[in-house]
């Protein structure tokens, strides 16, 4: 799980800043007017990919900064893409903040729409939140470069590297079987193309591909 940096001072999606700035101490309403302004402002957020698995989800082009106008963001008719043509789901990260601050930008994450149907509203342990000022993923988990998984990191003691896997396996949810093989595949492709001194680029499965 790579870390993301969400800078709030930064948001291209300023009119969804304000609204939801004036919505502090008030429970936020049953309104979807800025959800496209928040899902592509986290897709720039975590490059395209899903927050936890690090899968690519997202066209690069849907999330591009000229897709903002006067803070609002709006697709162009010269994007070959809909909104709609992603593969993720808006996240909380904490379950239990969505029936009073439901946009709260700090809660929310995009992830793969299979894993969110799988994670459901089950707890995470906050130090691993991403975007968290001391998060760093190599504190909290190793990657096994011969099976291409996630383990917890070994010089943590037992009971947070019991707690860590149970993330890993039964929350996150990085190994599991299509997120190991497409995660495989593509370092495999990587180091190839590594050792021909061919083009490459490093736009997915950031934490994994620190091995190669």
């Amino acid at each position: 799980m790579q870390k993301i940096d969400k800078n709030y001072d930064t948001l291209l999606s300023t009119k969804y800043k304000k609204w939801v700035d004036n919505l502090e101490n008030k429970k936020h309403p049953n309104s979807r007017t800025y959800y496209d302004d928040i899902v592509m402002e986290l897709y720039r957020c975590q490059k395209g990919v899903c927050a936890y698995t690090e899968r690519f989800i997202c066209v690069p082009s849907l999330y591009k900064s000229d897709n903002w106008t006067d803070g609002d963001y709006k697709i162009t008719d010269e994007v070959e893409f809909t909104r709609t043509d992603h593969a993720g789901e808006l996240e909380h990260f904490d379950h239990h903040l969505k029936d009073n601050q439901y946009w709260l930008w700090d809660n929310l994450f995009m992830i793969d729409s299979t894993i969110n149907s799988r994670k459901s509203n089950k707890d995470i342990v906050y130090y691993l939140k991403p975007d968290s000022e001391d998060y760093l993923p190599e504190k909290y988990f190793d990657y096994d470069e011969e099976t291409h998984r996630f383990i917890p990191n070994t010089d943590l003691d037992i009971g947070q590297r019991i707690e860590i896997k149970n993330m890993i396996d039964d929350v996150f949810y990085l190994n599991h079987g299509v997120i190991l093989n497409d995660r495989r595949d593509f370092i495999n492709e990587l180091r190839t193309k590594i050792n021909n001194k061919s083009a490459y680029k490093f736009d997915r499965f950031f934490t994994a591909t620190k091995c190669v």
